[in-house]
């Protein structure tokens, strides 16, 4: 008995799971995070994003290890904008325009803003073409990619999917 009744009660999360697919669908268009390839700091050196698991240890937003609670794969549109920004401390972040670095949307960055830690943005480039992008869930706040702490947009997708509202 006890078994069906999960089997119901995971039957019944398909409704509401498929209709949040469904409400967060138009939001992916504005939110397209990292590109595969991305090198995520860990403690043991950096690795692909793509090649994170749930349970991985990464760097943390805050610079200390802490574990991948989810991580989410797109297509892209190729011609979506994404922002490839070097740093003062020899870090290159690519992401796209929505995307936070230290809180602040790339879009909004400009060569001299300075983000969280103390980095200067010393170059900006846009560039398209991109056709996989990724977004981890960590413990904390984000992670770190050269150095650079990163914000996961999950949490902001999700709410901006359940109440119709990006946050600027």
């Amino acid at each position: 008995m006890a078994v069906a009744m999960m089997a119901m009660t995971a039957c019944s999360l398909i409704g509401p799971t498929l209709g949040m697919g469904l409400a967060l669908a138009p939001l992916k268009l504005t939110f397209a995070c990292l590109p595969e390839g991305t090198q995520i700091d860990t403690p043991d050196g950096s690795v692909a994003i793509e090649s994170l698991r749930a349970g991985d240890l990464v760097v943390g937003y805050d610079g200390e290890p802490v574990r991948v609670q989810q991580i989410h794969g797109y297509m892209e549109d190729t011609e979506t904008d994404f922002y490839k920004l070097a740093f003062s401390n020899g870090g290159v972040v690519d992401l796209c325009s929505m995307h936070r670095i230290g809180g602040i949307r790339a879009k909004e960055l400009e060569v001299g803003s300075v983000v969280s830690g103390g980095h200067v943005v010393t170059e900006i480039e846009v560039y398209q073409g991109v056709e996989r992008s990724y977004d981890i869930l960590t413990e904390d706040s984000g992670f770190q990619v050269g150095g650079v702490p990163v914000n996961s947009m999950i949490e902001e997708m999700y709410e901006a999917g359940r109440t119709g509202v990006i946050e600027e």
